[in-house]
């Protein structure tokens, strides 16, 4: 990979930082945020008595409460060849798409493929071909979008990529009812368990923010913001709706409260935690070379903790369903610096890498319980290759 940035980046001994902990370095504070803090875990209570004429420190362990294992091993690597995931069925059984070479390129012509889906079982090998998705037949696309307490799905059925149809789903019943909104856009998520949160988009301008209820039921959100155009970073879960602006600031608002609120600035990513407790942030910034870093913010704008990644282009953020994870991918032109996959345990607060110098090329794939990561990169011989790492419990 090819990056268009100066070979020089700030020392970052990987090895060693990892091992400590957090990493530090890009360490401005900037305007809307708090200075890094680092938490520690709570062992107990401490008191002090005197005796001989000087103090003496008693710690008084709580009992009951094991100590939180630190950080994340890995137990093994599982290697799918030619296929990239479509989705987890289960914990141990997924749907991949197999790609095939069915002519190969020319001079004058270029190459031809096949795909095909198949369920896959990781604990045997086994793979199943299975249809196609209903209704994919006809070109399209249906996605779906599971509520917080797993009742309902927003599902958006695309006809093509400028055209969708909505609706609401009862996931005990099957009923669906249809939202009556016109959009290109799939930006969007549930704001609670009763409300789904859709900026629609336009070709013409920003386009509506709608509050989707259960019953199909539209409400139209203002906000007041006159530096957005279009939201190119968009969160929504637990009452907030956090995005970015024409200037790269992150804000947040809520349904009820059309003024935004200024979280952090300098911003190119955003990822809300599953829990909607945390969000991963990538901030940019240029001293004579640009590097992006990776930070742990509360929903309210406060730094959690030192940076726990940098590197010329820190991308493909993914929390583990129980948020307990974050997995990223780091690219470091200057091979000395941080390189692939990382690990980020919030339990522990360390950062981990996977040991190979994965790049995904696929959107990275949590199993349902977190116990499991799929990642798929490039390969010459066999188009992509899957890897699923399995954590130690």
């Amino acid at each position: 990979m090819k990056m268009n940035r100066r070979n020089s980046i700030a020392g970052l001994l990987a090895a060693a930082l990892l091992s400590a902990g957090m990493i530090s370095g890009c360490n401005v504070v900037q305007e809307g945020m708090t200075a890094p803090v680092r938490s520690t875990p709570d062992v107990g209570s401490r008191t002090s008595t005197e005796t001989g004429g000087g103090k003496r420190e008693l710690t008084v362990v709580k009992e009951g409460k094991p100590p939180a294992e630190q950080g994340i091993s890995v137990q093994r690597i599982h290697r799918i060849e030619g296929a990239n995931i479509k989705k987890w069925l289960s914990d141990h059984e997924l749907e991949i798409e197999v790609t095939t070479v069915e002519k190969q390129a020319t001079a004058t012509e270029e190459a031809q493929f096949s795909y095909r889906q198949f369920r896959y079982d990781l604990e045997t090998g086994q793979r199943q071909s299975i249809a196609e998705q209903a209704g994919a037949s006809r070109g399209e696309v249906i996605k779906s979008f599971l509520s917080p307490d797993g009742k309902y799905s927003f599902i958006q059925t695309w006809e093509n990529k400028y055209t969708a149809v909505n609706a609401i789903e009862n996931m005990a019943t099957g009923e669906r009812r249809e939202v009556m909104v016109d959009n290109y856009m799939e930006v969007g998520g549930w704001l609670n368990n009763d409300s789904y949160i859709l900026a629609a988009g336009s070709r013409e301008d920003l386009g509506g923010i709608w509050k989707i209820s259960l019953d199909g039921t539209r409400e139209k959100i203002e906000l007041q913001d006159s530096e957005v155009d279009y939201f190119s970073q968009f969160a929504v879960g637990n009452g907030k709706i956090y995005y970015t602006d024409n200037k790269k600031r992150l804000k947040s608002f809520s349904p009820t409260q059309a003024r935004p609120t200024l979280l952090a600035t300098n911003v190119s990513t955003l990822s809300l935690s599953p829990d909607s407790q945390r969000i991963a942030v990538t901030t940019t910034r240029s001293s004579g070379k640009e590097e992006e870093c990776l930070f742990i913010y509360d929903t309210s704008g406060h730094v959690q903790g030192l940076q726990i990644g940098k590197g010329d282009l820190v991308s493909d953020q993914s929390w583990s369903p129980d948020s307990s994870k974050l997995a990223f991918a780091v690219y470091t032109e200057d091979h000395g610096g941080m390189n692939g996959m990382y690990i980020f345990d919030t339990v522990s607060g360390k950062v981990s890498p996977l040991g190979l110098s994965y790049y995904p090329v696929y959107p990275l794939s949590w199993n349902p319980s977190g116990t499991r990561l799929g990642i798929t990169v490039d390969d010459k011989e066999k188009l992509s290759v899957t890897h699923i790492v399995d954590f130690k419990q």
